[in-house]
């Protein structure tokens, strides 16, 4: 395990939607910070097969994002790493590694966030 922890070498925020009443009672929408942490993103091959991919077509781009495990990630947050905001996806935990998360993420823009 020490020799992972050199590769997470990358600062994502993680953030959650903040859905608030205005004084006029309208609902404005927001992002709340929840916790910064280190990873490792890589991009995802698009060519490549995947089981999260299955037999959808889909331009947007997709990162495999890995992390210790210890914060609560939810499918509902947003991610932001080198300016970019990332969707996740989806969630991965290996048994055989319990002390790291694999999450899915793709690009924000793509899916209309």
């Amino acid at each position: 395990m020490a020799e992972f922890a050199g590769t997470l070498s990358e600062r994502v925020r993680f953030e959650r939607r903040d859905v608030a009443r205005g004084s006029a009672g309208d609902r404005g929408q927001g992002w709340l910070p929840v916790c910064e942490r280190w990873a490792r993103v890589e991009p995802v091959d698009r060519a490549a097969p995947s089981a999260l991919l299955a037999d959808t077509r889909h331009s947007a781009r997709r990162f495999r994002v890995t992390l210790r495990a210890g914060a609560t990630i939810d499918l509902d947050m947003r991610l932001l790493w080198r300016g970019q905001v990332l969707r996740i996806v989806g969630i991965d935990a290996d048994p055989a590694l319990p002390a790291l998360v694999t999450l899915w993420a793709e690009d924000f823009t793509a899916g209309g966030g």
